[in-house]
């Protein structure tokens, strides 16, 4: 059968014999085994001979020392048509939905192939759900999601990868404007904060927040959940002393004069991961090409909405009511980083907003460690093991040199309120 694959005497999606269909992969890797083959023995006798001898398996193996035949199956695959070109892809209305909403925008979903409808979803738990009960495809997600639902948090566990992260910094921590003489947070004992979700690294930068501060993050404040629409609303009314959410709720705040940014995310922890691009493995594994044409336009529209150069003129596009419906000159603020602080104070802070998709394992090693520490994930996970099977590290590295980006080493020294964390010895 092995050598009668190679002698063309069968059909596309079939074994040697013809009775057997091959699935798609399995049928592009022996196109492209037999035309590395005849490539490398263009005389068919010779070819034929040698296949009888010792059979393409032991001849592929043995050449695979020399060439990348593994490259070039998987090249192969990546470059046939998504199975599934329609996709719907879920966003939250905030600036970590940059790369999504510019991707569409520029046409890098397009270029791939893909016709990509982008769905807003105004909560994580209802993205997380709608994604996992397959109405989305792949979704945008606050980076904790990922890890908790792979390690069965709540009880079920539900494999996910990350294959970009779609935002570096870009949140604020939030007092109302009865606090302007308050800003000591060994003083907030009883303050009633809003985060986007219990799982989100908004809340795990608060608690640790706190607790350098010499609060108990457990009872000496409390939490509530609310969606990032609705940050400012719930603080001029009074349910909320402050908030830790994604941009533009900050900008939003001051705009509004409802609030004042006690301090950008970026001063805990600089280049923090926040939203990433989410699919579940059980979506991955029926859709591997579409999956790998998704994945390369968003390493593209990552890239380009990094790029400073770029920026002008996203404000206008973001702020459009079927994206973030906010004011321009909000969303402006904060992507270009000169911004007013609602302190009297206007700051410039060029990186108060990134978006490098790289996704660096330890990352996700440090925000499991405090998952840990607060008890929302079981202590005996392994933080690293769990990081390696979520972070598409290896994939994300080969697509963004691809497009001439260097993505830096794996796991970085993360700095976090001025400690090291080292993943490679998270205890």
């Amino acid at each position: 059968m092995t050598r009668q694959l190679f002698d063309g005497k069968h059909q596309a999606g079939t074994c040697g014999c013809g009775a057997h269909h091959l699935s798609p992969e399995a049928a592009m890797n022996a196109q492209v085994d037999a035309a590395l083959l005849a490539g490398l023995f263009p005389d068919p006798m010779q070819r034929r001979s040698l296949l009888r001898g010792v059979g393409a398996v032991v001849l592929l193996a043995a050449l695979s020392d020399l060439l990348p035949v593994g490259t070039l199956r998987a090249i192969a695959q990546e470059r046939a048509a998504p199975e599934k070109p329609k996709l719907t892809v879920g966003f939250l209305p905030i600036t970590c939905a940059t790369p999504l909403i510019m991707g569409l925008e520029r046409g890098a979903f397009a270029r791939q192939g893909l016709d990509v409808s982008l769905q807003k979803v105004p909560g994580i738990a209802l993205i997380r759900d709608k994604m996992i009960n397959g109405e989305l495809d792949l979704s945008q997600q606050v980076m904790p999601v990922a890890l908790a639902t792979t390690a069965g948090v709540g009880g079920t566990v539900v494999p996910t990868k990350v294959l970009t992260i779609l935002n570096q910094n870009g949140n604020s921590l939030v007092l109302a404007n009865k606090h302007l003489d308050n800003r000591d947070p060994k003083n907030w004992k009883g303050f009633r904060f809003a985060v986007p979700f219990e799982l989100s690294h908004q809340t795990l930068q608060l608690r640790y927040y706190l607790a350098k501060a010499g609060l108990d993050p457990d009872r000496d404040v409390s939490y509530r959940v609310v969606p990032p629409s609705e940050y400012v609303s719930n603080l001029r009314t009074d349910n909320i002393d402050g908030f830790f959410g994604g941009e533009p709720g900050g900008q939003r705040a001051v705009f509004e004069r409802a609030g004042f940014i006690h301090l950008i995310s970026k001063e805990i922890w600089d280049g923090h991961p926040c939203c990433s691009l989410t699919a579940t493995d059980a979506w991955i594994a029926p859709h591997p090409n579409t999956f790998i044409a998704f994945f390369r336009a968003a390493i593209e529209a990552g890239l380009h909405a990094s790029d400073p150069a770029n920026r002008p003129g996203m404000a206008k596009v973001l702020a459009q009511p079927g994206y973030l419906n906010q004011p321009e000159t909000v969303i402006e603020q904060v992507i270009t980083g000169r911004y007013a602080d609602g302190l009297g104070k206007v700051q410039a802070v060029p990186d108060r907003v990134d978006f490098n998709p790289f996704p660096h394992p330890s990352m996700a090693v440090w925000l499991a460690g405090q998952m840990k520490r607060w008890n929302m994930l079981k202590p005996d996970v392994d933080a690293k093991k769990l990081a390696a099977q979520v972070m598409l590290t290896t994939d994300a590295r080969r697509l963004m040199q691809e497009a001439g980006a260097d993505p830096g080493p794996d796991n970085r020294v993360e700095v976090i309120m001025g400690d090291r964390f080292d993943a490679d010895a998270p205890a």
